[in-house]
């Protein structure tokens, strides 16, 4: 499994896979996501990749939560970013990836030397994300969000 720079022709598969309706439920509307993907592609503030076994699998993204849209994460301190992740293709739903998929990105983002969080706000009836969030060492924040703290001081100010 390995993790990839999200090109502009990866659109076409992140649209099929934002259409599917286990994903659409937590993520919303497709074309929504299409148009944010492709304003900001080459934005300094947002990152885009694929995750691929072989073939694409699956999506993911971090942003620093300073520089983004207003949002639940616009209330933390700087140097830390925001994930969003998802799993495109069912058959490697349900076996482990998604935590697997977390923990290659968390490297990718520690390996930066320059975040301190990472938060990550999914919606409380996916219980999957969340479950997959805590297998990696996520915990909810007063505020709801999860959060790993990459300093390892256990103090968020």
């Amino acid at each position: 499994m390995k993790i990839r720079e999200f090109k502009p022709e990866d659109l076409n598969i992140m649209e099929v896979w934002l259409a599917q309706d286990y994903i659409q439920k937590f993520w919303g509307d497709p074309q929504d996501w299409i148009r944010e993907i492709s304003e900001n592609i080459s934005a300094d503030w947002v990152k885009y990749f694929i995750v691929e076994c072989d073939t694409p699998i699956g999506f993911l993204q971090y942003y620093e939560t300073d520089k983004a849209p207003q949002g639940e994460w616009s209330d933390e301190p700087i140097g830390t970013v925001g994930i969003d992740y998802l799993i495109g293709e069912k058959v490697y739903l349900g076996k482990g990836y998604g935590s697997k998929i977390v923990r290659l990105f968390v490297e990718l983002i520690k390996s930066k030397n320059k975040y301190d969080y990472i938060v990550a706000d999914p919606i409380v009836e996916n219980v999957s994300s969340i479950k997959v969030l805590e297998n990696n060492g996520f915990k909810q924040n007063a505020n709801g969000l999860y959060c790993l703290d990459l300093t390892n001081t256990g103090i968020k100010i």
